[in-house]
């Protein structure tokens, strides 16, 4: 079913940036235009290497993809309309990391965040192993996710395929905590500490059946990434859960969605009425020292 036949329209459209996994190509999300409110326009972001992206080498370093990135979703959301990212499992740190380089370079923030099918970035170990290790390491660790069908992981020739993509993006998963740390530093050393988290709301999603995230410590530990809201989200479902019950995912985007642009359009109106309340000068009739009449616009219906 369509999440639009339960969820208000807000005045306001959005974009919602998509990034995929490991390994993966946005392609997991082509069908969300249809099935998200017609308000969503649904953007993705392929990372090279990736899917239609395949021609191009795939990065192991995250500075560099971070910069390359960074680049293309302001090209992508650079005209200050609002926007909201989503990533799953390695998309989430991408994502995470995206926000960080928007702040530093001084452009709007996704006034929400979706995290998928991962643990807390503080909470990941610190791995330098993936591009040196074995064969047989890399499709235990496939086959142990789920998501791929047995009898690709059993076709050689498919495995050699896409084996050094994988490296590459285990690579950067399993480096994520020593990037998440240098980049702390950095922020520490020229702002303050409270610069290591962010202002938007968070809304976790993992699959019940994922050993990824079956430690819920770990998943709830995301709340120490910004100072707003973090709220998780359970699903039925393995790693890619967000195949297998994608109607209950999209009606949970759809609905913090809905919510979020609500909010901030409440707060741009108060903030409106607010200012003109205070601009206002009264009129001859009134007397001497007397305060202004609020005013009474009324909110505007969302």
């Amino acid at each position: 079913m369509n999440s639009s036949n339960r969820v208000p329209h807000p005045c306001s459209a959005l974009t919602l940036v998509c990034l995929a996994h490991a390994g993966g190509s946005v392609a997991l999300y082509r069908e969300w235009q249809d099935r998200l409110p017609s308000f969503v326009h649904v953007c993705m972001l392929e990372l090279p290497g990736h899917g239609m992206r395949r021609c191009e080498p795939a990065h192991t370093e995250w500075p560099a993809l971070v910069e390359q990135l960074a680049d293309e979703l302001l090209a992508l959301v650079g005209g200050g309309a609002p926007f909201a990212l989503f990533g799953h499992s390695m998309g989430s740190l991408v994502g995470l990391e995206l926000m960080h380089a928007l702040r530093e370079r001084g452009k709007p923030a996704p006034f929400w965040f979706g995290a998928s099918a991962t643990i807390s970035p503080a909470r990941r170990k610190h791995e330098t192993h993936w591009l040196n290790c074995s064969h047989a390491e890399m499709i235990s660790c496939l086959r142990e996710r789920g998501g791929t069908p047995a009898e690709l992981l059993d076709d050689a020739d498919f495995v050699d395929f896409m084996l050094p993509l994988l490296r590459a993006d285990f690579h950067l998963c399993g480096m994520h905590p020593a990037y998440m740390k240098a980049r702390m530093k950095t922020r520490a050393e020229v702002a303050n500490s409270s610069a290591a988290t962010l202002d938007c709301p968070i809304d976790v999603f993992v699959g019940r059946d994922d050993p990824a995230t079956a430690h819920r410590a770990d998943v709830d530990a995301w709340a120490q990434q910004t100072r707003g809201t973090c709220t998780v989200h359970r699903f039925d479902g393995g790693h890619f859960f967000i195949d297998t019950a994608r109607e209950a995912v999209l009606e949970v985007i759809a609905g913090s969605l809905a919510q979020r642009i609500w909010q901030v359009q409440l707060t741009q109106h108060v903030r409106h009425v607010q200012s003109a309340q205070q601009t206002q000068q009264p009129d001859d009739s009134r007397c001497a020292g007397a305060p202004p009449k609020p005013s009474r616009t009324p909110l505007a219906r969302v």
